[in-house]
């Protein structure tokens, strides 16, 4: 009887752990930056509003610096399960959605009232659901990330100065066709292999965020730095449509307002502030400061170039461009 008791007392006990450890989500989000880098910080902000809205019962679990694969591993993994989030820049998307091409377009976005008016508005709503509908992954949220800069060997003030110039670009066909059609001889490489391609002269120059220039120190291997501002790319924090959807209501708001909410809000404010910091930082590592009229290089590779060259997302392009943004916006 006592044996049969202690069985039953077991099982029970077995019953209520197993209850409630089902209680617990268990989400596992990869991105491949360090803890220092901001959408890292910003990812941990996610994670832990995201508990504290839902008392405990989703658990989001970070795996940074590259740990679970890289961006496009990543993305993918959420597929297969191996992860179930992924945080990074917009343009990855591009793999699994026709849409996502618009995010890298050169000179499409203006500034970033430009940029909140269209991601946080209609266009923005219309890009997400394109992109669900063609590749089944939801974008949760856009993080505002700096434009991308050009930095070079030699001076760079119009696009005839591109002429000749080995320009390391993503392997990325929107990129590799736009600094084509800017003048430049467009080279796809990994991003490891920049800093020493430009020490040894294999390329003349290279273009990404600021903060990426200045961690990266460019500074000791190119002398320019042209204020291009040419691509606004955001960081989304993404998810399989289906499995958010399928999540209770309330953990899935909980999920939505976290990505948009606090942790959104400090990218924001950190990149912004970053943005004259690095510029100095960078002046003071030595780099010239080249501001050029953009004018002449948004022409190359304006309306009638996309309308050409990315018919797919033509009409988004034209959107985007219609948008209006407030001014302090």
């Amino acid at each position: 009887m006592n044996m049969k008791l202690k069985t039953a007392a077991l099982l029970a006990a077995v019953a209520l752990f197993a209850t409630g450890a089902s209680a617990e989500t268990v989400l596992r989000l990869g991105h491949v930056w360090p803890d220092s880098e901001i959408h890292a910080a910003a990812a941990k902000k996610f994670a832990d509003d995201v508990a504290a809205a839902t008392n405990g019962e989703v658990k989001i679990e970070i795996h940074g610096n590259s740990t679970l694969g890289s961006d496009r591993e990543l993305l993918e993994g959420i597929k297969f399960s191996s992860n179930d989030i992924w945080v990074g820049g917009a343009g990855v998307l591009s793999t699994a959605s026709e849409t996502a091409r618009i995010f890298t377009l050169p000179f499409m976005i203006r500034d970033v009232n430009h940029y909140n008016a269209v991601y946080g508005g209609p266009v923005g709503g219309e890009i997400t659901k394109r992109i669900r509908d063609e590749s089944g992954y939801e974008v949760v949220a856009y993080w505002l990330r700096g434009p991308r800069w050009l930095t070079t060997k030699v001076p760079v003030e119009k696009p005839e100065d591109l002429s000749g110039l080995k320009i390391r670009v993503p392997d990325s066909p929107v990129t590799v066709q736009s600094w084509n059609q800017l003048g430049a001889s467009a080279t796809p490489m990994n991003f490891g292999e920049v800093f020493n391609a430009l020490q040894q002269g294999v390329i003349d120059g290279q273009e990404n965020p600021l903060s990426l220039i200045l961690s990266s120190k460019f500074s000791e291997v190119v002398k320019y730095l042209v204020r291009t501002e040419h691509a606004y790319e955001p960081v989304v924090v993404v998810m399989d449509a289906g499995r958010l959807a399928a999540m209770p209501e309330d953990q899935r708001k909980a999920i939505v307002d976290a990505a948009n909410g606090v942790a959104k809000a400090y990218a924001s404010d950190e990149v912004q502030k970053g943005e004259q910091t690095f510029v100095k930082q960078l002046q003071d590592a030595g780099m010239t400061l080249i501001e050029p009229d953009k004018k002449p290089f948004q022409e190359r590779v304006g309306t009638d170039f996309v309308h050409k060259t990315f018919a797919p997302v033509a009409d988004l392009y034209d959107s985007v461009a219609a948008v209006e943004a407030p001014n302090g916006q």
